[in-house]
């Protein structure tokens, strides 16, 4: 069934392609009869009409309608900034109000939507998709209750697909004030040793963002990994900045946090947070052998298949007073550069192994003294021992390195047979703990014995005598392997073992990798819950310090779920910055964004969201009177009116849409009707054409 214009609509006999042809022959016909005689070619033009009606069937439609109200739809923005000064009281308060003045207009219905967010705040996608899920004919206005400060405001110049207004009603106080601190400069990686630059600017802000001078230069606190560094005034609205020295690999947290300002809407701006992690560039190892061995390969090829370690590698074939007679120019050895690399660039090496090596007189006294100096300062130096371990010859006799070791030789090499194991302490330290297949481990033939002084012994030999020593002297580290024979396991002897994990551990440890620290303490997000680790080569952990965003700070109680871990999950956390602390451990955890951009800016704002509204011709208004709000007139205004708002006006657009409620179909006229008209038009073109009322006419 078509539809015509006037709610005519047609009802054919005959199919449309029938009725088509029906309808050309008929203008053909009426053509042809008035080019013949344009008398009587009227009268049938008339008669082929009332066909082709009679063919058509034109019906008259009559609908029964009913006017339906139009929709005002009040968004409110239940963001996490709005919770700021009572703000939310106010929309709650401008949303009441607003709906009972819209219902008394009569002809509107208010329909209040809610959205927000903790992160950021989508104000222009909640309006896009409240307006696509209400009626288009029957959308009168949009009444926006927020702060204004919305993430996607970028987008708010874009037109809406709606012919209603869009107002913005601000709830933000005419006084607010608030301070807030930026990186402007914020590496997140470094080069160990060498400084990073960090920059910053402090923002004191007023309403729509005016910078506020009214205040002297606030103090700014600088901290690392929870320790206070630095406390100095820094001034508003300038941007300033500072070295942050990378001393060790792994995470430094860098927190700035500015004083509060008298009045201001939020602290939790006012603090920024930069975790740094340091880098090593490149891991300068200096390998010294003191003989030819089966294991010298096992560590060279260790290093070497490491592509961030630079490895330094002589093996000492002869002493340094030796002469045997060869020419000089016939000898294959270099000489060894013991000053060079021991008094004048030790320094840049981070791990120095000694690996069966004896005295031989190559260094002297004075060499070994730097080398505990080494130690001492930060450096590492790692001992894989054999029989030379014991003896006149022994490291162990030379008076300047004595102090660092943490094991003295006991008595000759015990060879025999036996499995390294694990010891407990080893299960709960990171080096040796969870090392694969510790209970198929081949056997090792040979094993020193020592008096420990100090240190950690993470395996054992034969009758519990130790294999592996992990110790700390001032600031540097020292390791002690008390057996030659871990290139068994690389051989595959016995079933073999896993010596290329331990080897690299037990270096990485030396070198301060972060991953292998025995004591650590870390903060990290899991489905939504926050899990505090604790790491520990003891047997119990005491309580970590956790200060929550709001500032809140409680002891939170671990549980051991593995041998040298405890932890605790928080379920659902608020979103925000964790800090913890446990003695001298710190850590910080995130749930959420890192810094969230809905406390970046909340100074209470129309001009993000005002292209919005102009763009449909709403207004924008602050509505805040005291604790509650003060809203503009509601007018209704015709739909295709240009004007949809004033300073103290918002309009509601008129759409005047309607519900079909029955349809009826009626013919416009009987079938006799155009019978009649057919008839009497063949009638009248009979008598014209014959002249028959023509002479009649004469007659008379």
């Amino acid at each position: 069934m078509t539809t015509l214009p006037f709610n005519i609509v047609l009802d054919p006999m005959l199919p449309q392609w029938a009725l088509i042809i029906a309808v050309l022959a008929g203008a053909g016909f009426a053509i042809l009869s008035l080019l013949r005689n344009w008398k009587s070619g009227i009268a049938r033009t008339v008669a082929v009409a009332a066909f082709l009606a009679l063919l058509a069937g034109p019906m008259i439609r009559e609908a029964e309608t009913t006017p339906l109200n139009d929709i005002a739809l009040i968004l409110i923005d239940e963001s996490a900034s709005q919770s700021l000064d009572n703000r939310d009281r106010v929309s709650e308060d401008a949303a009441e109000k607003l709906a009972a003045r819209i219902d008394a207009l009569g002809g509107v219905d208010s329909e209040i939507i809610r959205f927000g967010g903790e992160e950021e705040t989508l104000a222009v996608n909640a309006a896009r998709q409240a307006i696509a899920d209400t009626p288009r004919q029957r959308l009168g206005a949009v009444f926006m209750i927020t702060d204004g400060q919305a993430a996607d405001s970028a987008d708010a110049a874009d037109a809406l697909d709606t012919e209603a207004p869009v107002h913005i009603l601000t709830t933000g106080a005419a006084n607010e004030s608030d301070r807030k601190i930026t990186l402007v400069n914020a590496p997140r990686y470094g080069i160990v040793r060498q400084p990073v630059r960090v920059t910053f600017r402090i923002d004191d802000l007023g309403r729509d963002g005016e910078t506020l001078t009214d205040a002297r230069a606030p103090m700014v606190t600088l901290r690392m990994d929870g320790e206070e560094i630095l406390r100095e005034a820094v001034p508003v609205d300038a941007e300033a900045g500072f070295d942050v020295p990378l001393t060790r690999p792994g995470q430094t947290i860098i927190e700035l946090e500015v004083a509060e300002r008298s009045g201001e809407l939020t602290t939790r701006n006012n603090i920024a947070v930069l975790p740094i992690t340091a880098v090593r560039d490149r891991l300068r190892v200096l390998l010294i052998s003191g003989e030819p061995h089966p294991g010298e390969r096992v560590w060279r090829n260790l290093l070497k298949s490491d592509p961030a370690v630079d490895l330094v590698h002589f093996t000492i074939l002869r002493p340094i007073d030796k002469n045997d007679g060869t020419p000089v120019d016939e000898l294959a050895l270099i000489p060894f550069p013991q000053d060079e690399l021991f008094i004048d660039k030790l320094d840049e090496f981070d791990l120095l192994i000694f690996d069966r090596y004896a005295y031989r007189g190559v260094l002297s006294s004075f060499h070994f003294d730097n080398i505990a100096r080494f130690v001492d300062n930060g450096g590492a130096v790692l001992i894989a021992s054999g029989p030379e371990y014991n003896g006149s010859l022994s490291l162990a006799n030379r008076r300047n390195l004595t102090f660092i070791l943490p094991a003295l030789p006991a008595g000759s090499a015990i060879e025999e047979a036996f499995r390294p194991e694990v010891t407990e302490l080893g299960q709960r330290h990171p080096v040796t703990a969870d090392l694969p297949d510790s209970d198929i481990w081949g056997r090792w033939l040979r094993v020193m014995p020592v008096t420990q002084r100090r240190g950690e012994t993470l395996m054992n030999g034969p009758g519990g005598a130790p294999l592996l020593i992990l110790d700390r002297i001032g600031e540097g580290r020292v390791g002690l392997f008390l057996s030659d024979h871990v290139w068994l396991w690389a051989r595959g002897f016995d079933g073999g073992g896993p010596h290329a994990e331990l080897l690299r551990r037990i270096a990485h440890w030396l070198m301060k990798e972060p991953e292998l620290e025995e004591e650590a303490l870390s903060l990290r997000e899991e489905n939504g819950d926050l899990i505090v680790e604790r790491r520990s080569i003891e047997e119990e952990a005491p309580a970590v310090a956790l200060t929550q965003p709001d500032g809140e700070t409680g002891n939170i109680e671990l549980r051991e779920t593995a041998p040298g871990r405890f932890t605790a999950r928080i379920d659902q956390p608020a979103r925000g910055l964790y800090r913890a602390a446990s003695g001298d451990l710190f850590a910080i955890g995130v749930i959420g964004l890192e810094a969230a951009p809905e406390f970046q800016n909340v100074i209470s704002t129309g001009s993000l969201l005002a292209p919005l509204a102009e763009e449909t011709g709403g207004g924008v208004y602050a509505v805040r009177n005291g604790g509650g709000a003060a809203l503009p007139e509601l007018r209704r205004v015709r739909g295709d009116n240009i004007a949809r708002s004033g300073a103290s006006w918002a309009g509601i657009a008129e759409r005047r849409a309607e519900r079909i409620e029955t349809v009826k179909d009626a013919p416009l006229a009987p079938a006799l009707f155009w019978l009649f008209i057919i008839a009497a038009a063949l009638l009248a073109a009979w008598g014209l054409e014959g002249g028959r009322f023509t002479r009649k006419s004469q007659q008379g």
